[in-house]
Parts: C-alpha cells; structure tokens; sequence
C-alpha cells in the first residue's frame, strides 16, 4: 500500500468489494461477501458509497469532444467519389467486389 490506512472494508473484503458493486463476483463468493456485509456496518457503509458512487458516474453524461479531436476528424479523407466502395469485401483494400466471395 501507499501508507495509507486501509478501510474495514479493504480489510475484511480487499477487491471482492469493488468487484460485488459492478457484478463481477461469481455465485458463492457473492454470498459470502453479502454475508460480511449483512454482520459488519462498516463494509455495509463503504459498498453503500461505492453504489452511490457508481450510480453518480452512471448518470453523468460523458464529456464533449475536444475542439482538436473535431478538427482532426473533419480533417480524415471522405469515402471514394460516388459513395460506393468496391473495396468492402476486402480489409486491405485490394479491390476485391463485395460479391466475389460468394461466387
């Protein structure tokens, strides 16, 4: 650690409280981390924060495109004259039409 004091809940439950609150745990650590939770209000308190710290990211709309990533994406090459691409069925470009594969 970095020499900070770790939570009760850091203490008793380490990352299977983080990883409770985004659903990554499997069936019976689950239960048993829930089991902790229900006896002890310290780790209780913290995995109530981490859900409503969650829930506040959730909510909150994610942030603009900077006025540089704009500009170097309006600055990327348009599609070929005419809007039809006879490059699509091939990734590298060689020109192979999209129907020749089926043939």
């Amino acid at each position: 650690m970095s020499g900070t004091i770790p939570t009760p809940a850091e203490q008793h439950l380490g990352d299977r409280l983080a990883a409770l609150v985004d659903g990554e745990l499997e069936h019976d650590a689950r239960e048993r981390v829930l089991a902790h939770l229900a006896t002890c209000p310290k780790c209780k308190a913290e995995a109530d924060a981490q859900r409503r710290l969650k829930s506040v990211f959730a909510a909150a709309a994610p942030p603009p495109p900077s006025e540089g990533l704009l500009a170097r994406l309006q600055g990327l090459p348009a599609g070929p004259p005419g809007g039809d691409d006879d490059r699509r069925g091939d990734p590298l470009g060689r020109g192979v039409p999209a129907m020749a594969s089926s043939r």
